[in-house]
């Protein structure tokens, strides 16, 4: 079995063997990497949680090309745990010293890490014991690796969520970067002042959009060519199956994983419809709480985003229908086998689109992993409610030419039921500010609001 260690690590730590070898990555980086460099010096793992291929990996990758610059090869270690199954971090780090003799200032970097059934407990020692070392992981399930740190890991292990690209990242990958920038705390109706910009922005970024809509922002896509029935073929298949078989199943007890596929294609179907637990038991057969219980597999995998009732109280919150939004658009296309942007395909992946946007939005502003986002409903309906920081946001998603008095009836009715003053929807092409009933409302394009949406 040592022998195998050697020969993996070996293999892909090409940099022992060569100083000039380094990682094959994407040139354009995201964000997140200068967040994982960032991290460098903090004296804590760090653990980048996301789906399948949502980019950690890569992520990761291009943290050890930055370090090979200026650091010793020998120091750094990426180690595939996926591969070297059945073997453990310490199991690797002795093997790195058996092979490097290197023992100072070391920069580890455990991919899969969950595949080591004892990572927190031996992470959690490791930190505790050899702080000069810097430690990085990747992971595919959010609620288990919680889980598993919060047992053992709690102040030493930070965490970072990784998903597939937003517009905003898919725009400046594909070439056409934003120049506008906006924030939910900050009055978006300055930015509906500089009309010319924004109707030039609107041109520039809607080729892109529709592209978005229909492929989804999963990076692989950008790194080789793809028709479009090749590439929902590989979302269906390595996406979505290896998902629920490889990261959920090896985990969980599942009695009828062709549930969970079953699940997915539900949630894609009634995308923006509220679903009850008790329907989805009685359709599928199953018990109310293996039907929440699935629903929250699926979630922890990275496949989904929960979208709960708005309301302070805890008990009606409970007993309301939730919502659920696939991770990404392109999902919704290829669980529909649908090869053009039909109306309804179109709306329904515009508010997922937004659904996830705002839900990383809000990840970055509270630094949770999962920051609760609400819809709103009585007589009649909001789409998005974001609360954090002491302040309230009602967002509709009208994805129309035309919007009608009759169509702000819900946002209108929260706002004055909340005591807002301004809200936000979501459009096809129309930017302005509208007063309705006494009520301000910021119209915004939906390619223009998702790709300046920042921090």
């Amino acid at each position: 079995m040592n022998k195998d260690i050697k020969t993996i690590l070996t293999i892909k730590n090409p940099w022992w063997q060569s100083k000039i070898a380094v990682p094959e990555t994407p040139p354009t980086e995201r964000d997140v990497v200068q967040e994982v460099e960032n991290n460098l010096t903090t004296g804590r793992a760090l653990l980048l949680i996301g789906p399948r291929q949502s980019g950690k990996t890569t992520a990761m990758l291009q943290v050890i090309r930055h370090l090979l610059t200026f650091v010793d090869p020998f120091t750094i270690v990426y180690a595939p745990m996926d591969t070297l199954k059945d073997i453990s971090i310490h199991d690797v780090i002795t093997t790195h010293q058996e092979l490097t003799a290197k023992t100072k200032k070391i920069y580890y970097f455990f991919d899969e890490i969950h595949y080591d059934r004892n990572w927190s407990v031996h992470l959690k020692t490791l930190v505790d014991a050899r702080k000069e070392h810097y430690y990085c992981a990747t992971g595919s399930s959010s609620t288990l690796l919680l889980k598993d740190a919060t047992e053992s890991g709690v102040g030493r292990f930070l965490f970072k969520s990784i998903f597939p690209l937003s517009f905003r990242e898919y725009t400046s990958m594909t070439g056409v970067k934003p120049n506008l920038t906006f924030s939910l705390q900050n009055d978006i109706g300055q930015m509906l002042n500089k009309e010319m910009l924004l109707l030039s922005e609107l041109q520039r970024l809607e080729p892109v959009f529709q592209r978005y809509l229909l492929m989804g922002g999963f990076p692989a896509q950008l790194s080789q060519t793809y028709d479009l029935s090749s590439w929902q073929s590989n979302l269906r298949q390595n996406y979505v199956s290896l998902t629920i078989y490889k990261d959920v199943l090896s985990r969980y007890e599942v009695r009828d994983p062709g549930i969970l596929e079953d699940l997915l294609y539900l949630v894609s179907e009634k995308t923006s419809l509220p679903l009850s637990y008790d329907s989805i038991a009685e359709s599928f057969h199953i018990t109310l709480e293996t039907a929440r219980t699935y629903l929250n597999y699926l979630e922890a995998a990275g496949l989904l985003v929960t979208c709960e009732y708005f309301t302070k109280n805890v008990l009606k919150r409970a007993r309301r229908n939730k919502k659920f939004y696939l991770i990404d658009p392109g999902f919704n296309a290829a669980l529909s086998y649908e090869t053009t942007l039909s109306d309804a395909l179109t709306s329904k992946n515009v508010e997922a689109a937004v659904a996830v946007y705002v839900s990383s939005y809000l990840r970055r502003q509270t630094g949770l992993l999962h920051p609760p986002l609400f819809y709103w409903k009585e007589k009649h309906e909001v789409d998005f409610i974001v609360q954090f920081a002491g302040k309230i946001i009602a967002i509709e998603v009208k994805y129309k030419k035309d919007i009608e008095e009759n169509d702000l009836n819900g946002i209108r009715e929260f706002m004055e039921n909340f005591k807002l003053e301004t809200g936000i929807v979501i459009t096809k092409n129309i930017f302005e500010r509208r007063i309705t009933k006494g009520k301000k409302l910021f119209l915004i394009p939906a390619p223009v609001f998702l790709a300046g949406l920042s921090e």
